[in-house]
């Protein structure tokens, strides 16, 4: 049993030295034409975006350290004495009205940096964001630069068109429907109109679809109103989204020159019905930080109302007599892909 416990004992040992958070020392900022005030609040937004990201410890230098600033190997010298695995070193320097930002990553006893990047600031407003990036991505295989986030947006980026706060899109789409009910129901093409409203956090969208425009009598002519609302997963420039909403949907068949169920004869006849549908679905937002955003989505629909579906039905050779009004709640799929304008 002893023997067990060791085992087991060891072994949890191993796990928490495989799992265990890295302890890294974060050196003090240079800041070269700027105020140093700015870099100690510079120094507690990485603390506390690395702290929020939990890849790393973050152990902060002490007055008592004596680490001069810029200077690497007393920052080494004092994460070997604080047992970090790695030190992180930066430098603000002024330029005319921008100020660079550099940062790099070392590991201890090493004199090349394992990550590092450098990123232009507009004015100390875009510290929060650039630490954000920078906090995020150090010591991974990504560069804070290329961060596609649209929410950690800085006064230099905003020169290209990055997105802040809510954005309208209004745009149009090629669309289909497959309705399941009846089994024997076709893909059909049509055409729709749409805003989407980008909160960030949620997606709300509004649009107008029309599916067959017509072009069968034996088919339904499928309209729909709909208020939606979506998650985004992401706040990338190319985000997947999921949700659903409610539609006001009507729905028109045509059926020419048939035989009613009293064998009475009809040149034509309408059958039409209106009322509520849910839609179920998701898509992916292309260029969402772009004034041109694409969109693709796809999305089930059921009605809570039913819609007159005709059934021929034949005499013993083979001829058709009559067609049979069957009332189905009509479901199936829908697609669309689109094109927006954002403002």
């Amino acid at each position: 049993m002893s023997c067990f416990k060791k085992i087991l004992l060891s072994s949890l040992a191993l796990a928490a030295s495989i799992y265990a958070t890295e302890r890294v020392y974060l050196a003090p900022f240079s800041m070269v034409g700027l105020n140093e005030d700015f870099g100690i609040a510079a120094e507690k937004l990485m603390n506390a975006y690395i702290d929020d990201n939990g890849r790393y410890v973050l152990v902060n230098y002490a007055e008592e350290d004596s680490v001069k600033i810029g200077d690497r190997e007393s920052a080494n010298k004092k994460a070997i004495e604080k047992n970090c695995t790695k030190y992180i070193m930066a430098e603000f320097t002024r330029l005319g009205e921008n100020v660079i930002t550099a940062f790099k990553l070392y590991d201890i006893n090493n004199e090349a940096p394992v990550w590092s990047d450098r990123l232009k600031a507009k004015n100390p407003d875009d510290f929060d964001p650039i630490i954000q990036r920078v906090a995020k991505n150090i010591g991974t295989k990504r560069k804070a630069t290329n961060d596609d986030d649209i929410y950690t947006v800085t006064e230099q980026e905003t020169k290209n068109p990055k997105k802040k706060g809510v954005t309208s899109y209004w745009g149009g789409k090629i669309v289909g429907s497959l309705p399941l009910n009846p089994s024997d129901a076709k893909v059909d093409a049509g055409l729709g109109l749409f805003v989407l409203y980008d909160a960030r956090d949620l997606l709300f969208g509004f649009d107008w679809t029309m599916t067959n425009l017509g072009e069968d009598s034996d088919k339904h002519t499928l309209i729909d109103l709909t208020l939606s609302a979506f998650y985004p997963f992401t706040t990338s420039n190319i985000t997947p989204y999921a949700g659903g909403g409610l539609s006001y949907s009507w729905r028109t068949t045509r059926y020419n020159s048939f035989y009613d169920n009293n064998k009475h004869y009809h040149s034509s006849k309408d059958y039409k019905s209106n009322g509520l549908s849910m839609q179920i679905g998701g898509g992916v937002l292309f260029n969402r930080a772009s004034r041109v955003m694409f969109i693709a989505q796809a999305q089930y629909f059921f009605d809570f109302f039913e819609s007159s579906f005709i059934k021929e039905q034949k005499d013993t050779a083979g001829n058709t007599v009559t067609l049979i009004e069957k009332k189905h709640y009509m479901n199936g799929f829908k697609f669309g892909l689109g094109l927006a304008i954002g403002f």
